[in-house]
């Protein structure tokens, strides 16, 4: 089976990323001796000079959207306090994202997408001038449905995270206003066009897909994935797809959903291939588990930081951090070339399969 695999036609995106570096100095020429002093002042001076060149060291980081409170509130301060690494991203769609890296726009030393498949279709292989070789699958998700407390239909959507009320049948009711995002830039928009599918099966509701989303692009619906939330928690929107991760992070109520649609449950991968999507302009697409995956680009400018932040991420307190957030933390798992992976992430990716 394969993973879904997403394509962006005509994504026209003229962004850069917004590079604002901070760092702090310090000496620690802690000797008191007045026969030493000069040595020790130039000591401190070299001691200051290496941790200027440390902290300032910038890392460039393009990170699937749903994870931008994270990385910018959580991980980042982490980073910078643990690593000594200036963490300056930006969180889009994977698509859209994948794009700006495709494009030359940007040269990020770490890539992370919501789907192993943006990789697979958008920058790995001759035909994407190999811009990635290889990536780890380090986490997993599931959709849910989150809501705002400011809602007018909060009561009733509460009664569905409670189990008494189907939750569909909220959604259906008249003048719902529901988001989502735009599935050819990002892939928790396709996710949530393969929920509906396995939804409308599960709950005997052929119409569900059609009654709740109109179609693949409702413009009614469709949103950046950057202003969802902001649009949620003022009550603009009644309720989205979000991933568990987003509804744990923004502290937001939710309706969790059956394992068989909601995407994160690798043991229901033949049941979430039944769903497809077929883009215009692109090859059908199959439904499979919610995988994040981490890379480094081959237009890295500073790949030792990058491979120092992934074992971070997936090795390190970085981990421990995703936990919290919501994220279940997978065994990496290597796909591409094993050759091409940095030695300071070898011992990461020896024990893990081997894709192509």
């Amino acid at each position: 089976m394969k993973p879904i695999r997403l394509w962006s036609a005509g994504v026209g995106l003229a962004l850069a990323l917004s590079l604002a570096g901070c760092g702090t100095t310090s000496s620690n020429n802690s000797n008191g001796s007045t026969g030493t002093q000069s040595g020790a002042k130039a000591s401190g001076n070299q001691t200051a000079t290496h941790t200027a060149t440390e902290a300032n060291q910038k890392l460039s980081v393009l990170y699937a959207g749903s994870m931008t409170d994270l990385m910018e509130h959580t991980i980042g301060p982490d980073v910078k306090n643990r690593l000594h690494l200036d963490l300056q991203g930006e969180g889009k769609g994977s698509a859209a994202l994948a794009q700006m890296i495709k494009s030359g726009i940007s040269t990020p030393d770490v890539f992370i997408s919501a789907s192993p498949s943006v990789n697979d279709s958008l920058l790995m292989g001759s035909k994407n001038h190999n811009l990635v070789r290889w990536y780890l699958e380090f986490a997993r998700d599931q959709l849910v449905i989150a809501y705002s407390p400011k809602s007018r239909f909060a009561d009733q959507l509460k009664q569905a995270a409670a189990g008494k009320t189907p939750w569909w049948k909220v959604l259906e009711e008249p003048g719902f206003r529901f988001g989502r995002t735009d599935p050819k830039l990002d892939p928790k928009g396709v996710y949530t066009l393969m929920l509906f599918q396995l939804a409308g099966r599960y709950y005997h509701q052929p119409d569900l897909f059609k009654k709740v989303l109109g179609g693949d692009e409702n413009p009614k619906q469709v949103f950046p994935e950057e202003s969802l939330l902001a649009q949620l928690t003022s009550g603009q929107i009644d309720a989205i797809v979000a991933y568990r991760h987003e509804a744990v992070e923004w502290k937001v109520p939710y309706i969790s959903l059956p394992d068989a649609i909601n995407l994160g449950d690798p043991a229901e991968a033949k049941t979430y291939a039944k769903a497809v999507y077929k883009p215009s302009g692109g090859p059908a697409q199959h439904g499979s588990p919610i995988v994040f995956t981490a890379a480094i680009p081959s237009v890295a400018k500073n790949p030792d930081a990058g491979a120092k932040f992934i074992r971070y991420l997936t090795a390190g307190h970085g981990k421990t951090l995703l936990q919290k957030d919501g994220f279940v933390v997978m065994q990496p798992k290597l796909v591409g070339s094993r050759q091409a992976v940095p030695a300071a992430l070898q011992g990461i990716a020896g024990g893990a399969q081997h894709g192509g």
